[in-house]
């Protein structure tokens, strides 16, 4: 089941602000919503303000005060690093036996 988090845009941008994303950044970040009907999968999100230079922490604060929980922000965390690694979900874990 896809989860959906909806919030205000000023609050949104607020909330980019105090974490100390530039007005530029937080520009850039609203006309990716704009494009996409309003709506951003977090990943690509996540993605986005790394690339803008947010700490993990702080993109984990802000995704857990916008109401996500823990355990979907490691899952959230976790794709994050597949995606950039470049590797498929198949080719992450392998099970080895060794006598």
């Amino acid at each position: 089941m896809t989860n959906s988090i909806k919030m205000l845009k000023e609050d949104f941008r607020k909330r980019l602000r105090s974490y100390g994303l530039s007005e530029t950044k937080i520009e850039e970040t609203s006309r990716f919503f704009e494009q996409n009907n309003n709506h951003y999968d977090v990943i690509s999100f996540v993605i986005m303000l790394e690339r803008f230079g947010l700490l993990r922490r702080d993109i984990r604060d802000f995704l857990k005060d916008i109401g996500l929980d823990d355990t979907i922000l490691i899952n959230i965390f976790g794709k994050v690093d597949i995606t950039q690694s470049g590797v498929s979900g198949a080719d992450l874990t392998q099970v080895i036996l060794e006598d």
